[in-house]
């Protein structure tokens, strides 16, 4: 049977839903709508081309190629919504023991000045999202800056420093979209981790201006420096030594033994539970299934529409003309280019529409993917998870907030690019 045609009726029909879908996505903070649902409205288009097959020929087998596009589809699901949940659920046993509230506590504490705060908030950050995702870093040091700011111009300017210190981790598993990319088989871990210089580069850089542009015109007392006093409840320091440990250890069978990494850290996730289900048979206070149960379902949610959306679009042809863009352009070209439009759009269904596209790029090339599309996040506050936790922590800070901040913005993805360039292409240094 003929493929179907972009420009046919269901192809159109097809790009229309997941156009509606993407519109209120974007939207989403001024319509007050959690995007998990116009993302799961995309699953309309599965019905339509199904009613395409049984309405047009008799051949039983015509249905195969919509059954295997399925398939595959729900494979690559499973693998990222069962790491996601996986790590979120670890992320929530240290978040019970309050290690990240008494590392925040702790930093107060210190004394440090508002500069020093700015900077600490700021690398945390770039240090810890590629290990604990860009959502859950945002939603940590975002509700502390909350928290110790007296000034709003300065909670705007470190609130937009975490932005982009937290989509910097795309030198590891930090963002979406480089899980994405070696859930795909396009990058390796080790791979993934050659781009560590640029991320952290890009960061420092985009800090650096926000410091030197914004910062250091605020006058006057701009942070409350009284700590809270938290402290880590017992069976939280084992608990962060078998969370390294876990999260090294899938790593490490991830790429001696080639398990999968959703499998790896499954296994890790067990061991962490039966950890903390032994300190509650010591008299510790911990309620197990209740951290295991607070999973941000609806970000999976949106993650299974949207990605589900941009496999229907595969299916109907229009993805073939991110292909065509390979092919006229040098690739590098088009890499930046879908950096650009995951700020505009949001970096998961581009991710998801280069892969399912599957260029024929280099490894360095696929780095530089996984890089301008990660970082790319960071240009507008909607491109990316991290920048819309903080509009959810902050309602003053919105769009036109973070495009005052465009020069660091700019900074991070040039500076980050530059880095790539010198590394990947002029010096050979990657995995």
């Amino acid at each position: 049977m003929t493929p179907i045609q972009p420009t046919s009726w269901v192809g159109i029909i097809v790009l229309l839903i997941f156009s509606i879908g993407m519109l209120f996505i974007v939207f989403e903070a001024r319509l007050h709508m959690d995007k998990f649902k116009p993302a799961l409205f995309m699953l309309s288009a599965f019905p339509l081309i199904g009613l395409y097959y049984w309405l047009f020929g008799d051949d039983p087998r015509r249905f195969e190629p919509f059954i295997e596009m399925q398939k595959e589809n729900g494979s690559g699901l499973f693998s990222l919504i069962a790491f996601m949940a996986f790590m979120w659920m670890i992320v929530e046993l240290l978040s019970e023991r309050g290690v990240f509230s008494t590392l925040n506590s702790r930093l107060i504490a210190k004394g440090l000045n508002a500069s020093a705060m700015f900077w600490a908030t700021g690398a945390l950050a770039a240090l810890l999202s590629p290990f604990i995702n860009n959502i859950t870093t945002a939603m940590i040091f975002g509700k502390s800056i909350r928290e110790i700011s007296r000034n709003q111009d300065y909670r705007h300017i470190a609130l937009c420093n975490l932005i982009i210190a937290s989509n910097s981790g795309v030198w590891f598993l930090g963002t979406a979209t480089s899980l994405m990319m070696v859930l795909a088989g396009k990058i390796s871990i080790v791979g993934l981790l050659a781009l560590l210089p640029a991320g952290l580069i890009g960061w420092a850089a985009s800090a650096a201006v926000l410091q030197w542009l914004y910062l250091n015109k605020l006058q006057g007392d701009l942070i409350d420096t009284t700590p809270d006093g938290a402290q880590i409840k017992p069976g939280g320091t084992g608990l962060i030594l078998f969370s390294i440990a876990a999260i090294g250890t899938a790593v490490a069978m991830n790429i001696v033994l080639h398990i999968d990494i959703e499998f790896a850290i499954g296994m890790g996730l067990s061991i962490l539970s039966l950890y903390a289900w032994r300190l509650k048979h010591k008299g510790h206070d911990m309620m197990l299934v209740a951290q295991l149960q607070k999973v941000e379902w609806s970000t999976l949610l949106f993650f299974i529409g949207i990605i589900s959306g941009v496999a229907a679009l595969n299916h109907v042809g229009w993805l073939t003309y991110i292909m065509r863009l390979f092919e006229d352009f040098s690739p590098t070209t088009v890499n930046v280019l879908l950096g650009v439009i995951s700020g505009v759009l949001d970096n998961v269904p581009v991710e998801a529409a280069a892969l399912m596209a599957n260029p024929q790029l280099n490894a360095s090339q696929w780095a530089l993917n996984a890089l301008m599309v990660g970082i790319g996040g960071s240009l507008t506050v909607i491109g990316s998870a991290a920048g819309v936790m903080v509009m959810s922590i902050d309602k003053s800070y919105n769009y036109s907030t973070h495009l005052k901040f465009l020069p660091a913005i700019l900074t991070n993805f040039f500076v980050s690019l530059g880095v790539w360039y010198v590394q990947f292409e002029l010096l050979g240094w990657h995995a």
